[in-house]
């Protein structure tokens, strides 16, 4: 009985295993089910016009451009400003503990967490808050 509960663990905790190396490379996003569920949630409906104008604006610039790069350690991303509706381009550290990305946000000194699903052409993340809570909606890239 001990060995196999022991085995089922073993063959769990490497099932959750990603090799890092698979992370690297240029991954443009394809779809971010937290920009759909806004645009079409009541509170966005309730909301006026001219601020759902500027909404879209600010989710289709981010939309048509947000990707990730991971190097060695470092990683790359674009990010937007809201206020001035402007690409940011982003710098930091990145490290990958068993199925869960670490990203470094240089600027900020702060990180963000994801748990993330890989294959050879798409990375899915979903946002781990601060508290450990997993976020519902998952965001996917697609490797160039």
């Amino acid at each position: 009985m001990y060995y196999l509960s022991l085995k089922i663990l073993i063959s769990l905790y490497l099932g959750s295993f990603i090799d890092p190396q698979m992370l690297l490379g240029f991954w443009k996003l394809t779809s971010s089910e937290a920009n759909y569920n806004l645009i079409n949630s009541p509170a966005f409906e309730a909301t006026p016009k001219k601020q759902q104008d500027e909404i879209i604006e600010i989710n289709e610039l981010y939309l048509n451009n947000a990707y990730f790069e991971f190097k060695l350690d470092t990683v790359f991303w674009i990010d937007v400003n809201p206020r001035e509706k402007k690409l940011v381009n982003k710098k930091g550290k990145w490290s990958l503990n068993n199925d869960t990305l670490v990203v470094f946000d240089y600027d900020r000194i702060f990180s963000y967490k994801y748990l993330v699903k890989v294959s050879d052409n798409e990375l899915e993340l979903r946002f781990i808050f601060p508290n450990g809570d997993l976020a519902r909606s998952k965001t996917v890239f697609r490797r160039q």
